[in-house]
């Protein structure tokens, strides 16, 4: 299964257009998440309002996927280099 995901043609060209993209705009998955956070803090005074299990699992999913594209993005900001 490896081998096959190593090969993988869509995964390469995947990887090479995060990197011309990213290396362009390096901030852009920080301030995606950073707009995904307040999304989700909305979503939250929805769920409290509302008392809907699903609002609320909505909020705190679209919460935790904001913290990893935010950290992806600190963490890929540095290898990508200035642009």
């Amino acid at each position: 299964m490896l081998n096959r995901l190593d090969r993988a043609e869509w995964l390469s060209r995947l990887i090479r257009w995060m990197s011309t993209t990213l290396a362009a705009k390096r901030g852009l998955p920080v301030i995606a998440a950073i707009a995904m956070t307040v999304i989700s803090l909305i979503v939250h005074v929805v769920w409290v309002i509302s008392g809907s299990m699903v609002v609320g699992l909505c909020g705190f999913g679209l919460l935790h996927l904001a913290i990893l594209i935010g950290f992806v993005g600190v963490l890929l900001a540095e290898p990508l280099g200035r642009g």
